[in-house]
């Protein structure tokens, strides 16, 4: 009887063995319950939102093909949800930005689908991915110029901004109607550009932008002997780099629609703790076009309003959660006019009282022209 249950179970210890070694079809971890496929919806989407910064020769994991943003699904999942990712900190509905690249609604929708749903890649081959960051995005320049020497960036360096100064080589007083800048974009996370020795801001540099271009017959007055101020977030990559950007001007002849002036909004003083507003008053009709709000560590929070003459209020710009680590300038997708004797005003909420001895916890350059 003991020989008998003792060859029984090695019986079934051998029919456990050939089951488990037996070949049979491989199915997914998830099955399938979404009709959202990465070769028709998910690609694009990334194509738009994300290849900027995750494509080969930028600064992150690659997610081009299938293959290769399967594995990161679930990352993807909580950096959208988190709100980390793509990195744009406005909240929407306030302002409406030309180089705005956060995820609307709908495609917030498809990628959270797509990847509850199986991560389904779909039948067919995925749109190919074109670079636009390789090519002038406003055709061949007027004039290229660049620094004179490279700035190295240590391998695995934290983010911190660099000042970058390029001499234009103008020899005579020059209007622009357009810029594009090009650094290395395995190691540059934003810049800024200024008229270097003045407080005149040119424009700003994302992955996701890389040109600022004016409205038709608007333009930035150069003087000769002009030098570019870039003001360069770089952050280490695997290995050490040297990045000598480049910067492509697009001339005009004339400034018809109006010569582009920047003025700076900053608190005059110390306000009450925790809270400081600043205002600028127009006493002129001006078309706003751009802003650039540099927000220093502390500050959590912005809100930007513009305040007319009638009384009535829009709200421009609102970031509830600050971040140092990707800072954006805000290009509206049409200039907003400000009536004569409009105010706009910003309100940061700031960690601790502000002191009439430090830097004021934000500063927002903004870019506006006559309004005709």
């Amino acid at each position: 009887m003991r020989a008998m249950k003792v060859a029984r179970v090695v019986l079934l210890v051998c029919v456990a063995a050939i089951w488990t070694a037996w070949p049979r079809p491989a199915y997914p971890h998830n099955p399938t319950t979404t009709t959202v496929l990465f070769n028709r919806e998910i690609a694009t989407l990334l194509q738009r939102k994300c290849l900027q910064c995750h494509a080969e020769g930028k600064m992150a994991m690659p997610l081009v093909t299938y293959d290769q943003a399967r594995p990161w699904a679930e990352a993807i999942k909580e950096e959208t949800l988190k709100r980390r990712m793509p990195p744009w900190p406005a909240e929407r509905g306030y302002g409406t930005f030309s180089n705005d690249i956060g995820l609307t609604p709908r495609e917030f929708e498809f990628l959270i689908s797509w990847i509850d749903g199986g991560v389904p890649s779909g039948d067919g081959d995925a749109p190919a991915f074109v670079d636009h960051g390789a090519h002038w995005m406003l055709g061949t320049p007027d004039l290229v110029v660049s620094p004179s020497h490279g700035t190295p960036i240590e391998a695995r360096s934290a983010p911190a901004f660099t000042r970058v100064v390029i001499d234009t080589g103008l020899t005579h007083d020059a209007v622009v109607r357009g810029l594009d800048f090009k650094p290395d974009p395995r190691v540059t996370r934003a810049a800024f550009l200024s008229v270097a020795g003045t407080d005149r801001y040119l424009g700003g540099w994302t992955p996701w932008q890389s040109s600022t271009e004016l409205p038709a017959g608007v333009a930035f007055k150069l003087p000769a002997r002009a030098q570019i101020a870039v003001d360069i977030l770089y952050a280490g990559a695997a290995q050490p780099q040297t990045d000598t950007p480049k910067l492509g001007l697009y001339l005009a002849s004339n400034a018809t629609g109006g010569l582009v002036s920047t003025s700076t909004l900053r608190p005059a003083a110390p306000t009450a703790p925790g809270r400081v507003v600043a205002e600028l008053k127009f006493p002129e009709a001006r078309a706003l076009l751009s802003m650039r709000p540099e927000l220093r560590p502390g500050a959590r929070s912005l809100e930007v309003k513009l305040l007319r003459p009638d009384g009535s209020t829009d709200v421009l710009l609102w970031v509830k959660n600050a971040r140092q680590d990707w800072p954006t300038p805000y290009v509206f997708a049409k200039p907003v006019m400000l009536a004569a004797g409009s105010v706009v005003q910003a309100i940061a909420y700031v960690d601790g009282s502000p002191s009439a001895s430090t830097a004021p916890p934000f500063t927002i350059a903004l870019n506006h022209y006559a309004a005709k």
